[in-house]
């Protein structure tokens, strides 16, 4: 009797333990077969090696020791630990069943670099500027525009570039959440992270766009002072200036970049800009909306209303810049119609818009996302307020209230109407010079029919 019972454990604890063995080893050589191939799909471009391949039943996929080597080049990147984090094995096995599986990307994955090495002591430096084409006035890290050329970097005292970086994403399909993640960093040299969260996501599915919002946005940057004052140093003395002259005249060539791509810094981001440039350290842009801005929305903000809307907030080494005044000039490059472009603007007349409530179908409302909508349900009552989410069951619309707001939920059943705040093209009158220089341009043409519709995007 005892031996029988000693058997069935054995059955219950042997089966998953080799069907877990099983499964590891399908799960490794699955992967190691896909990592080949992509390896020799690459291989007209860079012949790529690594030492090690390690799996894991947890999802966990690891590279060890692996060089990267441009075709044309004699050394490329050596990378000590390249790590991809997904769903754990079970999960993809079931993600993938034909009938039941789903499509696309999984709902969380997470690509790390450790330790990614590049040579640049001796020839090396001088060679990868001229095959990367970096000799050239645009490479030149004293210049605002430019950026450091490797011969530039071992001038600066460095034989070799170090650092890491990461990207990671995470969805939450329950709640429609995605939250982004990515960082880099040059040791010594420069770091960078970067957060992003979207709200009303569906599905990581391009085509399933409409309707996303953006939650928060944060960016740190971080310049080594160390490094910024051996920079500043190099340059002053390469141009005959003392460190301080330079640092004045590499921030003002920033504000002058800056200010030629249509953007006028008022007062505080000028101090703030010259500030940073002189010490380095720590930079913190956040966008934290006070509620998420669709960004079919963003779209139609004006410039005055972009601070305020995206709650912008800068800091520079822990200290908040609390004057963020800028304007943008429409007349600058960036924005500026080409001259082909401008004369065809002058000869049409002016467009403009109003906004205005339009029936909608109730079950075209998911398009309408961060809305201003009036729904009338079965009992007679009017909803009026901003669409902020549609379910196949329920749509939910955010009401003011006396004090504060409130979201009431309707049943998809029960919405008899449904109305949609939309911007609309006004048919415009034209002038008689307007009129006389539109037969110019178009003699001979067929004259166009004008157009009236509603846009994608909505005002709140």
């Amino acid at each position: 009797m005892l031996r029988r019972r000693g058997n069935i454990w054995v059955w219950i604890i042997g089966i998953p333990v080799i069907l877990g063995a099983l499964a590891h080893w399908g799960f490794h050589y699955f992967v190691k077969s896909k990592v080949d191939a992509l390896i020799l799909e690459a291989a007209p471009k860079a012949a790529i090696h690594y030492e090690s391949l390690d799996t894991s039943l947890g999802g966990r996929v690891s590279l060890g020791n692996v060089s990267i080597i441009p075709t044309g080049f004699d050394e490329g990147l050596e990378v000590r630990l390249v790590q991809l984090q997904g769903p754990d094995v079970f999960s993809y096995l079931v993600r993938h069943l034909p009938l039941v599986g789903e499509e696309g990307p999984p709902d969380f994955l997470e690509l790390v670099m450790r330790d990614i090495v590049l040579d640049i002591s001796g020839d090396k430096a001088t060679a990868l500027d001229e095959k990367l084409g970096q000799d050239g006035g645009d490479y030149d890290v004293c210049q605002a525009s430019g950026s450091a050329s490797f011969r530039q970097l071992q001038e600066l005292g460095m034989d070799q570039l170090r650092g890491n970086s990461r990207f990671g994403y995470r969805h939450i399909a329950s709640s429609k959440k995605l939250y982004l993640d990515a960082e880099g960093e040059f040791r010594d040299m420069y770091r960078m992270n970067l957060s992003l969260e979207l709200n009303n996501v569906p599905a990581l599915d391009m085509r399933k766009t409409m309707g996303v919002a953006l939650a928060n946005l944060k960016m740190n940057y971080y310049v080594s002072p160390d490094f910024g004052r051996r920079v500043a140093e190099y340059c002053a003395d390469r141009e005959g200036l003392t460190v301080d002259q330079y640092s004045e005249r590499f921030a003002d060539e920033m504000i002058r970049d800056i200010r030629s791509n249509g953007i006028m810094l008022g007062y505080g981001l000028t101090w703030a800009l010259k500030k940073y440039v002189k010490n380095w350290g720590d930079l913190m842009i956040e966008l934290s909306p006070p509620r998420p801005v669709g960004l079919a929305t963003l779209m139609n903000l004006s410039r005055a209303e972009l601070s305020e809307k995206l709650g912008l907030q800068l800091a520079i080494n822990g200290q908040l810049v609390t004057d963020l005044y800028f304007s943008i000039n429409e007349n600058a490059p960036l924005l500026r119609k080409s001259g082909s472009e401008r004369r065809k603007r002058i000869i049409k007349p002016r467009i403009r818009y109003s906004w205005e409530y339009r029936k909608v179908a109730p079950a075209r409302l998911s398009a309408y996302l961060d809305h201003l909508v009036r729904i009338r349900t079965a009992d007679g009552v009017l909803h009026q307020g901003v669409l902020v989410g549609v379910d196949g069951r329920s749509i939910s619309v955010q009401k003011k209230i006396s004090g504060g707001k409130f979201i009431a939920h309707l049943a998809r059943t029960n919405v008899r109407s449904a109305e949609v705040r939309v911007r609309v093209k006004i048919e415009p009158e034209n002038s008689a010079a307007q009129e006389a220089d539109s037969k110019k341009a178009d003699a001979g043409k067929p004259q166009a029919a004008t157009e009236q519709g509603e846009t994608a995007g909505g005002k709140q």
